[in-house]
């Protein structure tokens, strides 16, 4: 839709004086626009569920990394952190859930490497002697 530029002086004026919104002057329509931004902020935090599921993925992180001696607890721990992490990723609190899955993937690195080593002495005690 093409505007048309007003022809004559009175109407050019007119145009120049006239609100943004019709019927509204531009300081209500710039109170307007501000709130609808403070709603987009607000609507932009993360609930508390979003929180405690992230909160959840970054305490199963950090207890991965010391439950990985103990393989049985350890891998079971460090899966679901490393699951929650990537799954707390999509919220606005990216960087915490980031850190979780990141120790998550660490302590499921440590008890791979724990099992490996438990298995290779056992085989080297009981199996190849």
């Amino acid at each position: 839709m093409k505007i048309q530029a007003p022809r004559d002086r009175r109407t050019q004026q007119a145009v120049q004086d006239r609100p943004l919104v019709q019927g509204m002057h531009p300081n209500t329509v710039l109170r307007r626009v501000i709130r609808r931004l403070r709603n987009r902020e607000a609507a932009n935090l993360p609930s508390e569920d979003q929180q405690h599921l992230v909160l959840t993925s970054f305490v199963l992180g950090c207890l991965s990394l010391f439950t990985a001696f103990f393989p049985i607890c350890g891998f079971p721990i460090a899966v679901t952190g490393l699951l929650l992490g990537l799954y707390g990723r999509r919220t606005m609190l990216r960087t915490m859930a980031t850190w979780a899955a990141a120790l998550s993937t660490i302590g499921l690195l440590l008890t791979c490497i724990n099992v490996i080593v438990i298995v290779g002495m056992y085989f080297a005690q009981y199996v190849w002697q």
